[in-house]
């Protein structure tokens, strides 16, 4: 049973997903800081609910939002927290290996996954997830602290 709810769950967020990296403008519900990072991964750790997600979508400097967002996610999967990056939107495509190479030299562990035809990579603890997700958008992207990151939230309230 648990198998079939996670399944469904990861359909679910991938077909998001894909609709935000199709759409010419990602609407999200609401805007965030990366100062807010490690507020958001707490209350969705709290959550411990299988399919509960918090989805940050952004654009990298410079970039259009049709082909440059990134999406990139907390999830719990087997109740387990992790940090993803799903390799659908152009953006992430496109920034895979740039995005292993950077979670390695940090000392995180990335983890091919594939769910219904869908791949992407997963980070788990022992390191801080809200940390690679603030490095990742911060230094990786060269996003500005204090920029609005659009944030999609499944499964827990925000703020």
């Amino acid at each position: 049973m648990k198998i079939v709810i996670l399944t469904v769950t990861i359909v679910v967020v991938l077909l998001v997903l894909v609709r935000l990296s199709k759409r010419k403008f990602v609407a999200a519900e609401v805007n965030v800081k990366a100062s807010d990072i490690d507020a958001i991964f707490a209350k969705l750790d709290a959550v411990q609910k299988d399919g509960s997600f918090a989805v940050f979508v952004f654009t990298a400097s410079g970039g259009t939002p049709t082909n440059d967002a990134v999406n990139i996610q907390f999830s719990i999967e087997g109740g387990r927290s992790g940090f993803d990056w799903v390799l659908l939107a152009p953006g992430n495509l496109r920034d895979e290996s740039r995005f292993r190479q950077f979670a390695h030299a940090r000392g995180y562990s990335v983890i091919d996954r594939e769910m219904n035809n869908v791949k992407y990579l997963r980070v788990e603890g022992p390191k801080s997830l809200p940390h690679l997700c603030r490095a990742v958008i911060c230094e990786m992207y060269q996003i500005a602290p204090d920029a609005d990151i659009d944030l999609i939230p499944e499964g827990f309230t925000w703020p």
